[in-house]
């Protein structure tokens, strides 16, 4: 639907240029008091101009539309387009009206066509808000640079024609700097925006730029103080969101909430706003999102099981499987082995008893493999490493196998997982790997003394690489107690 606020000394000819098109009052509103407008889209009609207000949800291309001379063919045109019909609205403008050049340019940007030099140049000439847009968003020739792209938004900032706009630009102009990481002039933009903006709309989007900057500037250990202050950010704008119905950018926020929520340590609140994301996700039938927000909940559980809560294993396997069922593995084969990843872990820490380890042991060696068979050593190293390694130590404590070795196999995963995990590449990660073989070490056997004599010298070099590569105190610690038990073994052999 469209709403178009208008003048008691205009109502008339809008009424009758709506009237002129076949049920399309069915789609369009007209209203003298904008204190009843509900919808979203609308259009601003005076005696002698149409205006197109900003629009600072993202329904559209963020194209600012110039006051445009009031005539039935001009208000005809852009109702069509703000109700998504674009083919319609270019029956009622020519090519000689800038009206028709601003459509164009607009319908290219929101539809993924290419920019031509001329719809480049045109907007250069009308609008610097429009150029620096175009250039970032839009499909052209010779796309800029980030320094290119930050000066001509910089630009815009400038000349822009009131603050409405200017904040309009920065909102913007923080997509580009939170993509390139300038995450510390972005926060000060922000900032700086949010003092000037007038419309609730215009701080609303400020304090959600502003939650995501803050929130993407967390480090462990976090700062209870900042985690209240991204939160009530949060809150705030999706309650605005919930407000005007927006429930696709309310799930979206309501994902980064939970993840505040869960480093506060409030669990109840974190499960209750991913239930919500989830919920408003369905309603809206966006499979991408639901699947995301449905695996925010599934590492949620996770997190939670693994931290003294282990009735939420099965919860968190229950909310994996769900997640299965949108990130399929011939549709989306890394997340299906992302999640897969997730449940092998699972399957190899739940507590069972010894008579069901058997059939979970089975589930994770089933999960790895999915992981191992998308992650492979030449296209993704470092996550063939990372599988490799977990594969490994999930063995470790597998049963005895009828028809292989699972200790035999662990080796010959950490090896794998060593080629890649170099000293000089990933330390830490080396270190890790390392310790874990020396825990491997103390669980296998030798036939001859030589034998136990050569893992000896193996697994004390292990232990003292692993005190050349992290100054970690709790490995270090490891480190040297392994060190010392085989100080007291190595008489016995």
């Amino acid at each position: 639907m469209l709403t178009i606020l208008t003048t008691t000394d205009a109502i008339l000819k809008v009424q009758k240029a709506i009237a002129s098109v076949d049920r399309l009052d069915e789609l369009v509103g007209i209203t003298e008091d904008a204190e009843t407008i509900d919808d979203l889209k609308t259009l601003v009609v005076a005696s002698d101009e149409i205006t197109v207000p900003l629009d600072w949800y993202d329904l559209e291309p963020p194209y600012i539309f110039p006051a445009t001379p009031f005539n039935r063919q001009n208000l005809l045109a852009l109702v069509f387009y703000k109700l998504g019909n674009h083919q319609k609205a270019f029956e009622f403008v020519s090519e000689e009206h800038p009206l028709y050049h601003h459509l164009l340019i607009a319908t290219h940007l929101q539809f993924g066509y290419e920019i031509s030099p001329d719809m480049v140049d045109f907007c250069y000439n009308t609008s610097p808000h429009n150029s620096a847009v175009l250039s970032y968003y839009g499909v052209v020739e010779n796309p800029k640079n980030n320094e290119g792209l930050k000066k001509e938004f910089s630009e815009a900032l400038s000349k822009a024609e009131n603050d409405e706009v200017k904040v309009f630009t920065a909102k913007h102009y923080l997509n580009l700097l939170l993509d390139s990481g300038e995450l510390q002039e972005a926060k000060q933009l922000a900032q700086e925006q949010f003092e000037i903006a007038i419309s609730e709309d215009a701080k609303n989007a400020m304090n959600t730029h502003l939650a995501g900057i803050l929130m993407a500037q967390l480090q462990v250990p976090y700062d209870s103080q900042m985690l209240e202050e991204v939160h009530e950010l949060q809150l705030k704008a999706i309650a605005q969101f919930e407000a005007k119905d927006l429930k696709i950018q309310a799930g979206m926020l309501l994902v980064d909430a939970t993840e505040i929520a869960n480093f506060k340590g409030d669990f109840v609140a974190s499960k209750e706003l991913i239930n919500r994301a989830i919920q408003y996700f369905k309603e809206e039938d966006i499979p991408e999102f639901l699947g995301e927000a449905g695996f925010k909940k599934a590492i949620l559980l996770y997190t939670w099981s693994k931290n003294g809560s282990p009735q939420y294993y099965k919860a968190a396997i229950n909310a994996f499987q769900d997640v299965l069922k949108v990130f399929k593995r011939d549709t989306h084969p890394q997340k299906f082995a992302d999640v897969h990843h997730n449940l092998a872990l699972i399957y190899s820490e739940i507590p069972v008893g010894a008579d069901e380890k058997p059939m979970w042991t089975a589930f994770c060696a089933s999960s790895f493999k999915e992981v191992l068979a998308f992650y492979t050593k030449d296209k993704y190293p470092y996550e063939n490493a990372m599988a490799s390694h977990n594969y490994a130590t999930a063995l470790m404590h597998f049963p005895p196998a009828k028809i292989h070795d699972n200790l035999e196999k662990a080796a010959g995963l950490f090896e794998e997982a060593l080629e890649v995990r170099t000293a000089e590449a990933y330390p830490f990660e080396r270190a890790l790997t390392l310790m874990n073989q020396l825990e491997l070490g103390w669980l296998t056997h030798n036939e001859t003394s030589e034998e136990e004599l050569k893992k000896y010298e193996e697994m004390k070099e292990k232990a003292e690489e692993v005190k050349t590569l992290v100054t970690d105190a709790g490995i270090l610690e490891q480190a040297e107690k392994h060190l010392q038990e085989l100080e007291k073994v190595k008489s016995l052999i």
